[in-house]
């Protein structure tokens, strides 16, 4: 799992740590000549019939993390399809809420690709920000570029 870059900005009373995002599972191939047990993980490949997860996670700690009730995480993954195309919607999210605890806590999120996208090679971003109970950001953000993913005709 590869680690993604995060700055927060609330002094030493908040911090996010044990960051790691990566491409996860692929569902199976509705189309496949031939399937194996377990043979799910993703290869950067995928065919138009078969959706995709992202995994991700982090974990918060400090006394400033105790305070925050009502706030929250997005999760977003990025979708540029080199060439002419784009991916459509171009983005996908998940949301996480924060949990006003003392002491660390381990947080996780999914975010799913579904099937169907275009046939092509899509560059993949990830982005993590933190919003308040208004949906205002607080000064906490991240990113990784997780690479390239090419999506296949069946």
């Amino acid at each position: 799992m590869a680690t993604f870059n995060c700055e927060v900005n609330l002094n030493a009373g908040f911090i996010v740590s044990n960051t790691g995002v990566r491409l996860g599972a692929e569902s199976d191939d509705v189309n496949a000549i031939w399937q194996f047990t377990g043979d799910n993980p993703t290869n950067r490949m995928v065919s138009t019939d078969q959706s995709l997860v992202v995994d991700v996670e982090w974990t918060v700690e400090g006394p400033m993390a105790s305070l925050m009730g009502n706030c929250k995480y997005i999760c977003r993954l990025f979708l540029e399809q080199m060439g002419p195309g784009e991916a459509a919607p171009g983005f996908y999210q998940t949301q996480v809420n924060h949990i006003p605890v003392n002491g660390p806590t381990n947080y996780t999120a999914q975010i799913s690709i579904p099937q169907g996208l275009s046939e092509g090679v899509y560059r993949v971003v990830f982005s993590f920000n933190m919003l308040d109970p208004n949906n205002n950001p607080f000064p906490v953000a991240g990113f990784e570029d997780l690479g390239f993913l090419q999506v296949f005709g069946n």
